[in-house]
C-alpha cells in the first residue's frame, strides 16, 4: 500500500463510523450505547489496520533538505534539464531514432553521403542532393562513381578506407556557378575493425576561396603598381648621376619625371591605406544628417583647377535642403572619387551634370554623369574591382591608381547604400548613388 490508499482507508473507517452515529440516533434509546460503541469500535479499528498496512508518508520537501522548484520556474517538467530522461523524452515526441536522425540532417547546412561497404549510396540528405545536382530517390543503391565521376572523391574514399579518415578540396557546379567544398569522408567500422561503410561531409567553402583569392591578387597587384612608379624613380636618378645633372636641356624633364612618378607612388600608398582602413570598419562608425549641397560644392571646389585646365564646365543640380544619412568625410570622397574620374576621362571643354532625385521609396539619387569615351559592356560588371583599368594605358597616363571605383563602393556599402554604372561607349557614364534620404 502507498499513502494514498491510507488515506482513503482512513477516510472509509471515518464514514463507516459517522454512518453507526446516524443509525443510532434513529433506534430506541436502550440501543443507541451499543450502536455507537460498535461503530467507534470499527472505525478505530478500519483506520489502524490501513496505517498499519501503508508505508510512513514521506516528510515535505522542506523537511528532507531538497530544493523546491520556484514560484517562477518552469510549469513543466519536461522543460527541466534532467539527464537521460529528456533525450528519451526528446524521441518520444518525435516518435523514434528515425525521426530525429532524419530532423538532424535534413536542417545541416551541409551535404551528407553515406555508403555501404560495397560503395553504394545508403542516404543522401537535400543539401546533398542540391549540391551534387541529383535526386535522393535516383541516387539509392547506386555505386557513387555513377552519380559523382570525380578522381578526388574517389582517392579520398580509398584513402579513409585506408587510414579511417581523410579531408581535401573538390570543386563542383552547382547550376551555373562553380564552387569548392572541403570534404571529409570517414570509415564506419564495427567490432573487430570490419568496415561498415563511409560517411563523406561536404563543406561549402567558396566565399573563404574567393576571399583568399583577392587578398592574393590585391598583394600581387599591389606590388606590381608600386613596383612601376619605384623602377621609374630609380632609372631617372641614375640617369642623373650618371652624368645627366650637367645636361641643363633635360635634367629639368628628368625631374619632372621623378616628380610625377613620386606624386603617383604617394597617391597608390594612400588609396591603398584607405581602403584598408575601410574595410576594417574603422572609418566610418556612425551616420547623420548631411546636406548634399555642402559637401559637393567642396569636391568641385577642390577639382576647380583640373575642370579649368581642360575647359571642363560642371553643372551642380542639387537643390537646397537636399540631405541623406551618410558619413559626411565618407560621402565627400565619394563625390570627390566620382567627379575626379569624369574630368579624366572627358574631352576638353565638355561638360560634366552632378544632380540628386529623391525617390518614392525614401532614397535619394546622386548621379555623376559625363560625356566622356564611355565604358564597354564587357568591362562594366568589373569597374568596380580593385586595380581594374578598361585602358591600363590611358588609364595610367591620366594619374589613375586603380582603386577610386573600389574606394567609391566599399564607402556607399559601408553608408548602407548601393552604387551603379550606366556607360555607352562613345556617349559618356553615369555612376548612381542611391543612400537613404535623412528626415
Amino acid at each position: 500500500m502507498n499513502s494514498n490508499t491510507r488515506l482513503t482507508g482512513a477516510a472509509l473507517a471515518a464514514s463507516l463510523a459517522l454512518a453507526f452515529f446516524l443509525l443510532g440516533s434513529n433506534v430506541p434509546s436502550l440501543k443507541t450505547p451499543f450502536l455507537l460503541l460498535c461503530g467507534l469500535s470499527m472505525g478505530l479499528g478500519g483506520a489502524l489496520f490501513f496505517f498499519m498496512k501503508s508505508p510512513p508518508m514521506a516528510p515535505p520537501a522542506q523537511e528532507r533538505g531538497e530544493k523546491t522548484a520556484s514560484v517562477s520556474g518552469p510549469e513543466d517538467e519536461r522543460d527541466m534539464f534532467i539527464p537521460g530522461r529528456n533525450f528519451e523524452e526528446m524521441l518520444e515526441r518525435l516518435g523514434s531514432n528515425e525521426s530525429m536522425l532524419n530532423l538532424i540532417l535534413n536542417s545541416m547546412g551541409e551535404g551528407v553521403l553515406l555508403l555501404n561497404q560495397a560503395d553504394r549510396i545508403v542516404l543522401m540528405n537535400p543539401m546533398g542532393d542540391r549540391i551534387l545536382g541529383t535526386d535522393e530517390r535516383e541516387t539509392l543503391g547506386r555505386h557513387y562513381l555513377e552519380v559523382v565521376r570525380n578522381p578526388v572523391l574517389a582517392e579520398l574514399l580509398a584513402m579513409s578506407k585506408r587510414e579511417n579518415l581523410s579531408s581535401g578540396e573538390i570543386d563542383f557546379m552547382v547550376g551555373r556557378e562553380e564552387k569548392t567544398f572541403a570534404v571529409s569522408a570517414a570509415a564506419i567500422r564495427v567490432e573487430g575493425g570490419h568496415l561498415l561503410g563511409q560517411i563523406v561531409v561536404f563543406s561549402d567553402i567558396t566565399p573563404f576561396k574567393r576571399l583568399m583569392r583577392m587578398r592574393t591578387d590585391f598583394v600581387a597587384n599591389v606590388s606590381h603598381e608600386l613596383k612601376t612608379p619605384l623602377t621609374a624613380i630609380l632609372g631617372y636618378v641614375e640617369t642623373l648621376l650618371s652624368g645627366a645633372m650637367d645636361d641643363r636641356k633635360n635634367r629639368g624633364l628628368f625631374l619632372q619625371k621623378i616628380s610625377d612618378q613620386a606624386q603617383r607612388l604617394n597617391a597608390l600608398i594612400t588609396d591603398v591605406l584607405e581602403l584598408g582602413r575601410i574595410e576594417s570598419g574603422m572609418y566610418i562608425n556612425f551616420l547623420e544628417t548631411v546636406d548634399l549641397a555642402d559637401v559637393a560644392q567642396q569636391a568641385v571646389e577642390l577639382l576647380k583647377a583640373k575642370l579649368e585646365a581642360k575647359g571642363i564646365v560642371l553643372k551642380q543640380e542639387i537643390p537646397d535642403g537636399a540631405k541623406v544619412t551618410a558619413h559626411r568625410e565618407g560621402l565627400f570622397h565619394v563625390l570627390e572619387n566620382l567627379l575626379d574620374n569624369a574630368v579624366k576621362y572627358s574631352p576638353k571643354d565638355s561638360e560634366i551634370r552632378l544632380g540628386v532625385k529623391a525617390r518614392e521609396d525614401g532614397k535619394m539619387e546622386i548621379q555623376v554623369h559625363d560625356r566622356g569615351i564611355g565604358i564597354p559592356k564587357d568591362a562594366q560588371p568589373r569597374v568596380f574591382e580593385r586595380f581594374f583599368r578598361v585602358d591600363v594605358s590611358r588609364s595610367r597616363e591620366a594619374g589613375g591608381t586603380g582603386l577610386g571605383l573600389s574606394i567609391v563602393k566599399h564607402l556607399v556599402e559601408k553608408m548602407n547604400g548601393e552604387v551603379f554604372l550606366s556607360s555607352e561607349e562613345g556617349k559618356g557614364s553615369t555612376f548612381t548613388v542611391v543612400l537613404d534620404k535623412a528626415a
